[in-house]
């Protein structure tokens, strides 16, 4: 009998054993997957905008829009940079407002169709995507004063308004009416 209890204990405890190594290799797996590609769990705030029959001018729109964010002369830097995943990266206009919060102003080719896309992006740690610790460990560590999240609007106010100026301007030139295609910006800071 004591030798059956015995059994049934280790049995208990490598069965414990076992689900634990689990519970800690399916972390390990959600980490690795989550961590390296941005997710939309953190997009702050977006904007976009549509021509139809206009995928050529993507590259002009970034141009305009570095020089309408050149024009504001502020001491926020800018970047062209590749943005999204492998094959689907594209190109883009990146402003960065802190190491967290940067813009990414960038334009998708359809068919021939063109759309106009800015983000308003919060990065987050690699150790926020463990299961039920990430999130307990966001609460504590991301804390916004209120000033700085005054600060954040006003980035935000800068960088949309030289995105829908820029995209005002090629759809001048383009001949495009802007009634319909220039959609409201959306998100956490509400409409910008």
């Amino acid at each position: 009998m004591l030798e059956l209890i015995a059994v049934l204990f280790m049995l208990f405890f490598l069965a414990l054993f076992i689900g634990a190594g689990l519970l800690i290799v399916l972390i390990i797996i959600r980490v690795i997957n989550v961590s390296g590609r941005p997710v939309e769990e953190n997009v702050v705030q977006r904007w976009g905008a549509y021509l139809p029959g206009q995928k050529q001018a993507g590259e002009e729109y970034l141009t305009l829009c570095e020089q309408e964010f050149s024009k504001r002369k502020t001491n926020f830097s800018q970047e062209r940079i590749n943005f999204g995943l492998g094959k689907q990266a594209g190109p883009a206009v990146r402003i960065v407002f802190s190491k967290v919060y940067s813009t990414y102003i960038t334009y998708e080719a359809t068919g021939e169709d063109l759309s106009l896309h800015y983000v308003l992006y919060r990065k987050g740690g690699w150790f926020y995507a463990i299961p039920w610790v990430g999130l307990i460990l966001y609460r504590l560590l991301n804390v916004i004063y209120v000033h700085e999240h005054n600060r954040l609007i006003g980035f935000a106010s800068v960088t949309i308004d030289c995105a829908k100026e820029a995209a005002g301007t090629l759809m001048d030139k383009l001949d495009v009416d802007k009634s319909k295609r220039i959609k409201e910006s959306s998100g956490q800071l509400g409409p910008l």
